[in-house]
């Protein structure tokens, strides 16, 4: 036997269409505007300021970021405490 979807079970589907489309514009609307008012005016202010968060400055002619690792060996008590 073949069941129908009731008035209501179809409203609800045709109203969850339309909710997920708003939901996709206002994600867009939502991170576009973040971008625009914070992370935008706040990178524009960083070089302005000249900051350098990745530390880019001191790669001179290299061009690689590469550091040497410690090459200690670890000490016990920095093991039963690493913090």
């Amino acid at each position: 036997m073949i069941e129908r979807a009731s008035p209501l079970r179809r409203l609800l589907e045709g109203w969850m269409q339309i909710v997920a489309r708003f939901a996709e514009v206002q994600t867009l609307v939502l991170l576009g505007l973040i971008y625009g008012l914070v992370i935008g005016p706040a990178s524009l202010v960083s070089r302005a300021v000249g900051s350098d968060f990745l530390s880019r400055r001191g790669l001179g002619g290299t061009g690689s970021a590469w550091r040497d690792a410690d090459s200690r060996p670890p000490l016990l008590e920095n093991v039963k405490q690493p913090f």
